[in-house]
């Protein structure tokens, strides 16, 4: 027994060897704008390891991680002054990505995830700004006024709400993990109502469509969501 205790012993050190250095230290700062470049004051801002989807419930209950606990860390948090800024010292992790989460005293809420190569040499994350997102209401309607009877492959991608924005290389872009959560695929023109499509995206983005119209070019257009409620037309 006593030799099984000995054989275990450094397994057991090493699989509860901790991530985090005492002696290391980051420094995180941002400044926080809603959607019309306002300061978002008094906010709440969190940097973890680990993304947290409080939105989400099962039978009443709060999902408040997606890992497992002894992988997650709450590693710094702090609130936005009157310009929107908010500055800490946080502890520094190996994790392969971050995450900021943004809590407003209106509820208004965001996560940003950031990449780890994010951090400059001396461990400092500065961000220079980041805007809050909104959920809009979007309708995209196609509308036959050429009376052909062509059936065409239409393709919509937009920022969906299940995905997270990732702030990489100084700029911020989609997660290319969620690509197919925020991609609709469909035919147009088999019926006569089969030309509106309704969902909810992030604003401000920019929504991508992809069609081939009556002589079979394929036609590339973009529409930008700046408000709560938007409808877009494609004449055919």
């Amino acid at each position: 027994m006593k030799k099984l205790l000995f054989l275990l012993l450094p397994i057991l050190l090493i699989s509860c060897e901790a991530r985090l250095d005492d002696d290391k230290r980051a420094f995180f700062k941002t400044r926080i704008v809603d959607s019309s470049g306002l300061p978002l004051v008094n906010a709440s801002v969190e940097v973890t390891t680990y993304r947290s989807y409080d939105f989400f419930s099962i039978n009443g209950q709060n999902l408040t991680k997606t890992s497992e606990p002894d992988r997650d860390f709450l590693l710094g948090k702090g609130t936005t002054d009157e310009n929107g800024a908010v500055s800490f010292t946080m502890l520094f992790d190996t994790a392969y990505r971050y995450y900021v989460h943004i809590k407003g005293v209106d509820d208004s809420s965001k996560i940003l995830a950031v990449a780890s190569d994010s951090f400059n040499q001396d461990l400092t994350l500065d961000i220079p700004s980041i805007t809050m997102t909104d959920m809009a209401n979007v309708e995209l309607e196609f509308i036959n006024t050429s009376g052909t009877t062509t059936v065409y492959d239409v393709t919509i991608n937009y920022f969906a709400i299940y995905c997270d924005e990732l702030y990489e290389n100084n700029s911020f872009v989609r997660d290319e993990n969620c690509e197919f959560e925020d991609e609709i695929i469909d035919l147009v023109n088999q019926t006569t109502d089969d030309g509106l499509f309704e969902f909810r995206a992030f604003y401000p983005s920019v929504i991508d469509v992809n069609y081939r119209d009556a002589a079979g070019n394929e036609v590339n257009e973009q529409f930008t969501i700046n408000n709560p409620t938007e409808r877009y037309e494609i004449n055919y």
